[in-house]
């Protein structure tokens, strides 16, 4: 009793800091909003008029533009991951998880031309949850495996019952992972190709944040991938079965 008073005692001030550390990360995050937002603006609005700028400056304020939609999506990121553990249960409903993978396989079809985009989706999936939040964890997923599959792979999305769990693997025939990362791909700004770190703007918290949000409702993502040969996501979300 007294070694487990003492570990509790000692354990107190680690997480007092990394509460503290969470609050710095969010409160940063939240105050670097407006001036990038002002930054954006001011860059999109000299991009308008070409004709009034040269065309190196035309170069200029388009680096400075994308440079500050990196900078922007990464303080969103960082302010989802800050807060995520704060709030439980936010305003959720029940939700076809069916229509939601539907959705975003129409939406990404396009981009995956020269790839064979695939889904066996389950008809009405129910589930209770944030509808935006999911969408963005399977999109996350999706622009995973897009960004890893050369052309002509395939990337297939297939959903399971079982129990009373919805399984949903993001499958595809990318590139993969070696098994000394695996247990690495869920970290915070981990890559393990730091040259593409920043693909899409991102930063190396997509898979973070996914699996944030898998754990938020009650769920899990594990990976299972070989190099050369493809990756497969699976997410484990508990199910409703009820429409209400």
């Amino acid at each position: 009793i007294g070694g487990a008073i003492l570990t509790r005692q000692a354990m107190e001030p680690i997480e007092e800091s990394f509460q503290r550390l969470k609050q710095f990360t969010a409160d940063a995050s939240h105050e670097l909003r407006s001036p990038l937002m002002a930054i954006k603006m001011n860059a999109e609005l000299a991009l308008e008029y070409p004709e009034e700028i040269g065309p190196k400056d035309v170069e200029k304020f388009s680096a400075i533009a994308s440079a500050t939609n990196q900078m922007t999506r990464l303080t969103e990121d960082l302010l989802f991951l800050a807060r995520n553990d704060k709030v439980k249960h936010r305003n959720w409903e029940a939700l076809n998880l069916t229509s939601i993978l539907e959705n975003l396989v129409h939406l990404y079809k396009p981009q995956a031309e020269a790839k064979n985009f695939k889904s066996q989706l389950i008809e009405n999936l129910y589930l209770r949850g944030d509808a935006v939040e999911l969408t963005r964890l399977f999109t996350n997923l999706i622009e995973n495996a897009l960004y890893y599959t050369p052309s002509r792979g395939i990337i297939e999305i297939k959903t399971s019952l079982v129990g009373s769990n919805i399984y949903i693997n993001v499958q595809d025939t990318g590139v993969g992972i070696a098994p000394e990362h695996i247990d690495k791909v869920f970290e915070r700004f981990w890559r393990a190709d730091r040259s593409r770190s920043y693909h899409s703007g991102g930063a190396g918290l997509g898979l973070a944040i996914a699996q944030a949000i898998a754990q938020h409702h009650g769920g899990l993502i594990t990976v299972t991938s070989q190099l050369g040969i493809g990756s497969c996501f699976a997410v484990r979300l508990p199910v409703s079965l009820s429409k209400n």
